[in-house]
């Protein structure tokens, strides 16, 4: 009984401690960027708002120096991997926000979107594309404007490419970030070059993981998520593999818990990746039979692709491919971003930036 007591005194004592001072710590990095990313001009916007799209209650984060800048809706990835509670809506985009009003959408099952009494068999790509229509829809009403600029990032450039093609007339423009193509084909791509990445390196351990999972197509998100392993341990994802830019990564995880957008309840669903499970296994057949190159072959609205030279995750060359091929009545553009992986707008956060105010902005106001 005496060891249990020292036990408790010397270690769970200890533990508990280390545990409240680091949500306190939490709180009060919290109501830190709350402050410090205040937007203070007099016709700024910054608002938290839940809106209704398909009959189911989702959030979207408004923010931006003058609301009377043009509209910027960022669709994030996965589909199922919010970008909202993120450093993204606040840090990431704090030049960007001077010369756009940039809305982040939680989308149907993701963040502060997710709720477990979401139908799984409403999270379909054709629901998803008409969710964002209606929210584009509420965006020109609420901020009084006739057209908004389209951006996504991986997962989300499948609705968003949609959404391009099939509501051209309410875009200025679309830009896909890391853009799907087609499914299957980048699978197989990446295995390849996990493959033969451990190949090369001699690493005969992993080279036998890799095998064991075997090249697609995959019956489960998980099997696909374990290959996405090496691909990021290769340099496929993150191409920069500094102990800095690791550190940037995990922050953004840590933003989670830390976002003032989120309770830490919410913080800690999403962190432990709820709302994406869900998202994936919902959806995860869908996601196997995207090609968009037999859907979408012209489109009517000015586009851009902005892809990673190393991005190995949704392999640049079949943007290339398509990019080739599309018809483009107003203009597509092609820029790629020579020192990043899947995430040019975290690894290149300047240039990004510099790209949608620079060339897709300025454009714009050309046309």
């Amino acid at each position: 009984m005496n060891v249990l007591s020292e036990l408790i005194k010397w270690v769970a004592f200890p533990l508990a401690g280390l545990l409240v001072l680091g949500f306190l710590c939490l709180l009060m990095y919290r109501a830190y960027l709350r402050r410090s990313t205040r937007i203070e001009m007099p016709n700024g916007i910054s608002s938290l708002e839940e809106v209704a799209l398909g009959g189911l209650k989702q959030w979207i984060f408004i923010r931006g120096t003058d609301r009377h800048n043009p509209v910027l809706l960022f669709l994030h990835g996965g589909p199922g991997a919010p970008l909202m509670g993120m450093s993204s809506s606040r840090l990431h985009d704090a030049e960007v926000i001077e010369h756009f009003t940039v809305v982040h959408w939680d989308q149907r099952g993701a963040g502060k979107s997710f709720s477990s009494g979401i139908p799984a068999d409403s999270m379909t790509f054709d629901r998803l594309v008409e969710d964002c229509n209606e929210l584009i829809d509420y965006l020109r009403s609420r901020l009084h404007t006739q057209k908004v600029f389209l951006v996504a990032h991986s997962g989300g450039t499948i609705i968003g490419l949609k959404a391009a093609h099939r509501y051209p007339e309410k875009l200025h423009a679309y830009v896909g970030v890391a853009q799907i193509i087609n499914d299957y084909e980048q699978q197989r791509i990446s295995y390849e070059f996990a493959l033969e990445a451990a190949e090369e390196s001699g690493d005969v351990a992993r080279l036998r993981a890799i095998k064991a999972i075997g090249p697609p197509p995959y019956g489960t998100p998980q099997e696909s998520l374990a290959k996405e392993r090496f691909v990021s341990h290769y340099g496929g994802f993150i191409h920069d593999s500094s102990i800095k830019q690791m550190v940037k990564m995990a922050s953004l995880v840590t933003n989670f818990l830390t976002s003032p957008e989120y309770s830490f309840s919410e913080g800690i669903r999403t962190f432990r990746n709820m709302g994406f499970e869900f998202t994936m296994n919902a959806m995860w057949e869908q996601m196997q039979n995207v090609d968009l190159t037999r859907e979408i072959q012209s489109i009517r609205v000015p586009i851009y692709f902005f892809e990673g030279k190393y991005d190995m995750t949704t392999p640049t060359v079949l943007v290339e491919e398509f990019y080739d091929h599309l018809d483009a009545e107003k203009g597509k553009t092609l820029i790629i971003f020579e020192a990043s992986g899947h995430l040019p707008m975290i690894e290149e956060k300047e240039k990004y930036q510099e790209s949608l105010i620079d060339v897709v902005l300025k454009e714009s106001h050309n046309r």
